[in-house]
């Protein structure tokens, strides 16, 4: 295990009290239920960081490639714990992520432009959402945004504005 350990929820043990419970950090700032094409994907998409020659990934979850040397790869949150272990086999630097990012999915592409400069075409693509540095990707039911976690309660609170304001 890595020193930043702490990232990883698969780490959080129950003990000395402690109970460990799953809190987005979107909970407090989207309404119930999601927006209307505004979901929270935190707590279900596992994000696990590797380093290295990463084109020689070869797992059963998607790899974002953010440079030569880096990579995302995205996974339910269930088989976190299984492709971690799976990716160390080959990879040094693998590091669990899923508690330091947040994540969310739009399906509004007309939001998406006013949240962002960057090119809805050329996705994946690390840039600006909101004034925040934001990895975005594209799935069949949208667009999918990941970023520090400690802006969470702000992008889902500029997120959900600037939805209200669309015809």
């Amino acid at each position: 295990m890595s020193s930043l350990e702490f990232l990883s929820p698969a780490c959080a043990r129950a003990e000395a009290g402690f109970e460990p419970r799953p809190r987005s950090p979107l909970a407090g700032a989207l309404p119930g239920g999601g927006a209307s094409g505004i979901e929270d994907i935190s707590l279900t998409v596992g994000k696990l960081e590797v380093r290295g020659e990463v084109a020689a990934i070869d797992v059963d979850a998607e790899v974002v490639r953010l440079t030569p040397e880096r990579a995302l790869v995205l996974c339910s949150s269930e088989r976190t714990a299984a492709i971690e272990a799976e990716l160390r086999e080959s990879f040094g630097a693998v590091i669990d992520v899923t508690g330091a990012l947040a994540g969310l999915r739009l399906k509004n592409p007309t939001l998406m432009r006013r949240l962002t400069e960057l090119e809805l075409d050329r996705l994946p693509a690390v840039g600006a959402v909101a004034r925040v540095r934001t990895l975005v990707t594209r799935d069949a039911e949208g667009f999918r945004l990941f970023f520090p976690q400690e802006y969470g309660e702000y992008m889902a609170r500029t997120i959900v504005d600037t939805a209200r304001g669309l015809p």
